[in-house]
């Protein structure tokens, strides 16, 4: 979409992650780089779609609340209507963008069986094992030839997931100034570094 960074300059990581075309994307790194605001216009790329739908997740759903009125500010412009609790965005093409979370070991569930092609989670690192982000990853599909499925993740250091993220990713403290793309069992995976001086 042309219009995305019209009246918003990216930083060079947020151009970076916006334009990649890898699976599961983590951008991750120290507070204020940016995370959010790229993730808010990631889900523009595909809202002249009618059928798209996308999905943001946080550990807690109390937790949302930022994100959601963040994005409200950002989405509106574009003629998004927020409704429910949790929030739900409909985009006049009827493009949707759902929140949710995964509080506990069975809120997958909640998402089985339903095909969302771009899912966020806001500080992955909280969730706090592998098992239960592959559960979820397990709605990250499409039947349309047209959109195609991606996954993004932002986080900051720590957190009972800090771990298992770091070995998905297989960051070295050499990628954590560099970055690192990698493609494992067919699935392609990029990690963005954000850096507070560069936002």
């Amino acid at each position: 979409m042309s219009n995305i960074t019209n009246v918003w300059e990216p930083t060079p990581k947020q151009s970076l992650m916006l334009s990649s075309i890898a699976t599961y994307i983590l951008f991750g790194g120290s507070r204020g780089g940016g995370k959010t605001d790229a993730a808010i216009r990631w889900f523009l790329y595909d809202i002249h779609h009618e059928k798209f739908r996308g999905l943001v997740i946080r550990r807690n759903a109390k937790d949302l609340t930022d994100f959601v009125d963040r994005a409200n500010q950002v989405w509106s412009k574009y003629g998004a209507k927020k409704t429910g609790n949790p929030a739900k965005f409909t985009f006049p093409s009827g493009a949707v963008v759902y929140t949710g979370h995964l509080g506990n070991q069975d809120s997958y569930t909640s998402y089985q069986g339903h095909e969302y092609h771009k899912i966020l989670i806001e500080e992955l690192t909280h969730i706090p094992t592998q098992e239960l982000f592959e559960k979820l990853m397990g709605s990250l599909r499409s039947t349309e030839s047209d959109l195609t499925p991606q996954f993004l993740a932002t986080t900051n250091p720590g957190g009972p997931g800090h771990e298992w993220v770091k070995e998905y990713w297989k960051i070295t403290d050499i990628d954590q100034e560099n970055g690192k793309k990698f493609e494992e069992q067919g699935i392609s995976r990029l990690f963005v570094p954000a850096n507070i001086e560069e936002n």
